[in-house]
């Protein structure tokens, strides 16, 4: 049966917990929250249902992507843009391609939803690969006590960044969802 991907379900979301945990709990960076992370970001008015995708292959959920709304701050920021975050592959199916796929499945459905950027924390051998870069590179800089080259960001419309100035906010796992903004009320 070959890789499907598609929106998360609620009747997802106990599977998730346990893939975004088992995923990040072999990285040595990792935080050890980044299930917390996705549950507090599905009550964040950033949260885009649409873009919280899932790749299942044989009735198993092996991967798991969020796009969540967010900002470039300051008078010449623009229009909102897209945080990464997770981006995770199940142990036994990592470097199999099923990473690629939800990128590519995600930033395909952003773009019809009228996105034209997204930001991410993250290893730039790895998100290199698929045109992301520096944030500096665009003018745009953040708030993260790590090394630019980390904060990265990738435009789905060419020339999307050109003219934005301001900070992107990526605080860290646990306290990204404060970074970008109020909780929010449900969205359907």
């Amino acid at each position: 049966m070959p890789l499907s991907i598609r929106p998360e379900r609620k009747t997802d979301f106990p599977a998730i917990y346990d893939l975004v945990r088992d995923a990040f709990a072999t990285l040595p960076q990792a935080e050890g929250d980044e299930q917390d992370f996705v549950v507090a970001m599905r009550g964040h008015e950033g949260y885009i249902p649409e873009l919280a995708l899932v790749a299942e292959k044989d009735g198993e959920l092996v991967g798991y992507v969020m796009l969540t709304e967010t900002r470039v701050e300051g008078p010449e920021g623009g229009p909102p843009v897209l945080l990464l975050a997770p981006l995770c592959v199940s142990p036994k199916r990592q470097s199999r391609g099923v990473g690629a796929a939800l990128m590519h499945e995600a930033f395909r459905r952003a773009v019809t939803l009228g996105y034209d950027a997204v930001f991410l924390a993250g290893n730039p051998k790895y998100y290199g690969r698929f045109g992301f870069r520096p944030t500096v590179d665009f003018g745009i800089g953040h708030a993260m006590p790590v090394p630019d080259a980390y904060i990265m960001a990738k435009e789905l419309v060419p020339g999307a960044l050109d003219g934005r100035k301001g900070t992107i906010l990526l605080t860290g796992h646990t306290t990204c969802a404060s970074a970008l903004g109020s909780p929010r009320k449900k969205r359907g």
